[in-house]
């Protein structure tokens, strides 16, 4: 029995690890996929979305926490006002703190755009700005090289 027990406990602890902040934070207007080993984090609140990827076998949390600082500290979607506006969010705090000895705190919209910055200097990161227009998808890439060399 205790081995049954610790089977299904190991058989739950990687989904519970897999729970990040950007979830909860943005729900149904965030989602998380991947195609093979291309991580994929599309936010859209309306018909128009931010899309991150990021190719890698461990590229899920960098990106999430990516994505997280890039919707806190540099996206200018209207929808996102109240959540840039609460500095005092737990989730904000958990993600910015991760980057604590490269970024300054507290958490602000200066420290998620240091944040953005350190990710894409250390990751390939990719964003696009995704557009449905008349039931085609139109893609604009977001140039990162500015964040990447702290600009």
């Amino acid at each position: 029995m205790r081995k049954i027990l610790a089977t299904l406990l190991l058989a739950v602890v990687p989904v519970v690890s897999q729970a990040h902040e950007l979830g909860a934070a943005f729900g149904d207007s965030v989602a998380v996929s991947s195609q093979g080993d291309l991580a994929i984090v599309e936010y859209c609140p309306d018909n128009t979305c931010e899309v991150f990827t990021l190719r890698g076998p461990s590229a899920t949390l960098p990106l999430q926490d990516f994505a997280f600082a890039y919707l806190l500290g540099v996206s200018e979607y209207l929808y996102l006002e109240s959540f840039q506006a609460d500095t005092k969010s737990p989730a904000i705090r958990a993600v910015l703190g991760r980057y604590r000895s490269h970024c300054p705190q507290p958490p602000s919209p200066e420290a998620a755009r240091c944040v953005v910055g350190y990710l894409a200097s250390i990751y390939p990161i990719k964003a696009s700005f995704v557009r449905y227009d008349e039931g085609e998808r139109n893609v604009v890439p977001i140039p990162l090289e500015g964040f990447r060399h702290g600009t």
